[in-house]
């Protein structure tokens, strides 16, 4: 009859190192949240940037109850 084998338990994780990867943990996690921020103010500058004449059936968001490709 063969029994399993018990494999030791891995040792106390050591307080300092938790507190080194909470620390390392959080900075990611601000570092993230500012280049997300970045982004969105990127996006929304390059949405509102410019009021020139455009035309409204090629715009980005103009148009589309205005132009209809299948009524001729």
């Amino acid at each position: 009859m063969c029994l399993p084998s018990r494999s030791p338990s891995p040792p106390a994780p050591d307080p300092e190192l938790e507190k080194e990867r909470e620390s390392e943990k959080a900075k990611e996690q601000v570092k993230t949240k500012e280049m997300k921020q970045e982004a969105l103010e990127e996006t929304v500058s390059r949405k509102r940037k410019g009021t020139g004449r455009r035309s409204l059936l090629t715009g980005s968001g103009g148009g589309v109850g205005f132009y209809n490709r299948y009524d001729s």
